[in-house]
């Protein structure tokens, strides 16, 4: 910590503790007005009082800290502690050094009263050059936390190009939107996300699964997903009017910088900026539809007359179900509904005498058959259903059939997951076609819907992801097609002896 001006060390100590400004001017009897000068550097205590002043802020400091505010100063300082006992004594000491020594590095060989030089920068500047990844994450996580508990309108704008980052920013990004989720009650909460596309095929498998997964995953949060040209290697998070968090990473995925403001003028002047690239450059990567859209304006029948028609089924759905049960099915959940159901009608028809009779490329979770023969779920046009162990012992059956006799319809199984580095609440669910990507969101109690590929390069994502998949993951898939059916003459097996026709 060699060169570091006092104000900027007062200003990570306050933030790697958590404390106030106003709590320091109380404790040390000083308005909070002396405490922002310290900080942004526009005034230092008097020599006369330096040296107390330090050692009563490294009290307020120590004094004020948790187990976990204690470890991030540890490791944010890197400080060697050997002896765990010793931390409040330790950290007491070396504090008040570090305090001291920045004093005397601001003050040089200045007078007591001290007055550094006012730049447009050192006004309004109050940030943390640079702080390791985990923290980060931890810190505005907090942030954003305690803002939702005030109960604050939050506009949120992220901008980084998630292909070009590194892999544990990437891992991050992929969870990013399962943290705000947690928010999901606060109604005010607006996030947009802001990404270019460019990408290496080697990391296909990775990249698309987090742009999948951020598509997905809790449709009922606010989360909007914008193509754009953002500048590689670095990332941004700015709230309005409240945060600013901007990193410059190497190519390595070192940071070389880390800045985190919450100056209002600084704030809003970034948010403008990019909200200004966002309306002009960017460009919305899909539109949301409900179950019900999705059959009423005919889209799902669009893509069923498509051409190169592919699935990956994340989890087992109307599709491959008997005439009859689709038709039970459709009017146990729609039977309110003529209209919805005479499309479901025309639907059902056109998958038994065109669909299931055409060229069909499949891959589905062996994982999901083992979970559909022990709960019955099924999702029906993404609207949960359970379904009864004969329901289910007539599905596989029919799945069967046509796999024993059809020779256009190539069914694959995955086994296990496409990548480790991301924990999927759900198998991704994409019905693709020639000009159609349809990308199922997980099945929630209020937003049972889908997500249309608008954009080309989200098009292009998802073909990529299926042909990768389907030619080059041979550790991952099953081609045996004797062993596929194995595997679901098995589950019938198994329904049987649920049904205890054994």
């Amino acid at each position: 910590m060699e060169n570091i001006m006092f104000g900027e060390l007062l200003g990570k100590l306050l933030y790697l503790s958590n404390q106030k400004k106003s709590s320091l001017a109380k404790e040390l009897g000083y308005d909070i007005s002396y405490i922002s000068k310290w900080i942004n550097s526009k005034n230092l205590p008097s020599s006369k009082n330096a040296s107390s002043i330090c050692k009563d802020i490294s009290n307020f400091i120590v004094n004020s800290l948790t187990e976990s505010t204690a470890d991030d100063i540890i490791k944010y300082f890197e400080f060697d502690l050997e002896d765990t006992s010793q931390t409040r004594e330790f950290l007491l000491q070396n504090i008040e050094k570090y305090l001291k020594s920045s004093y005397i590095e601001t003050t040089g060989n200045k007078s007591k009263n001290i007055v550094i030089q006012e730049t447009y920068a050192q006004e309004r500047y109050n940030s943390i050059n640079y702080i390791n990844p985990r923290l980060r994450k931890k810190f505005l996580a907090e942030d954003i936390a305690s803002y939702i508990e005030k109960d604050e309108s939050l506009d949120i704008i992220i901008y980084t190009n998630v292909f070009d980052i590194p892999i544990e920013e990437k891992k991050s990004l992929a969870t990013s939107k399962k943290e705000l989720s947690a928010f999901k009650k606060c109604e005010n909460l607006n996030i947009r996300f802001l990404t270019g596309f460019e990408y290496n095929k080697k990391d296909v498998l990775i990249n698309s699964m987090i742009i999948l997964e951020m598509i997905s995953s809790y449709p009922n949060l606010n989360f909007e997903i914008y193509n754009c040209e953002v500048a590689k290697s670095t990332g941004s998070l700015v709230i309005k009017d409240k945060l600013l968090y901007l990193g410059v990473f190497r190519s390595d995925g070192a940071s070389l910088l880390t800045n985190i403001s919450k100056e209002k003028q600084v704030v809003n002047e970034f948010y403008f900026s990019i909200e200004s690239i966002l309306k002009t450059q960017g460009n919305l990567i899909y539109e949301k539809k409900t179950s019900i859209d999705l059959l009423k304006e005919t889209t799902y029948m669009q893509y069923i007359m498509g051409h190169d028609l592919r699935w990956i089924i994340g989890n087992i759905n109307e599709l491959f179900m008997p005439e009859d049960l689709f038709t039970e099915i459709s009017e146990e959940i729609f039977g309110y509904d003529k209209n919805i159901l005479n499309k479901l009608r025309k639907i059902n028809i056109f998958l038994q005498n065109i669909t299931y009779k055409s060229d069909l490329k499949v891959l589905i979770y062996e994982s999901e058959i083992s979970k559909y023969i022990s709960s019955g779920e099924l999702s029906f046009f993404n609207i949960p259903i359970k379904l009864t162990v004969k329901q289910r012992e007539r599905h596989l059956k029919f799945l069967e059939k046509i796999m024993k006799e059809s020779k256009d319809i190539d069914v694959r199984m995955i086994e296990g997951k496409i990548v480790d580095e991301i924990n999927n609440e759900e198998n991704p669910s994409i019905f693709l076609s020639k000009n159609l990507k349809i990308i199922k969101m997980n099945m929630d109690d209020k937003m049972n819907g889908y997500a249309i590929a608008t954009d080309d390069n989200l098009k292009n994502i998802c073909d990529d992801l299926f042909n990768t998949i389907w030619e080059e993951k041979s550790n991952l898939v099953s081609r045996d097609k004797d062993y596929i059916l194995d595997r679901i003459s098995k589950a019938i097996d198994y329904m049987k002896i649920i049904n205890e026709k054994f």
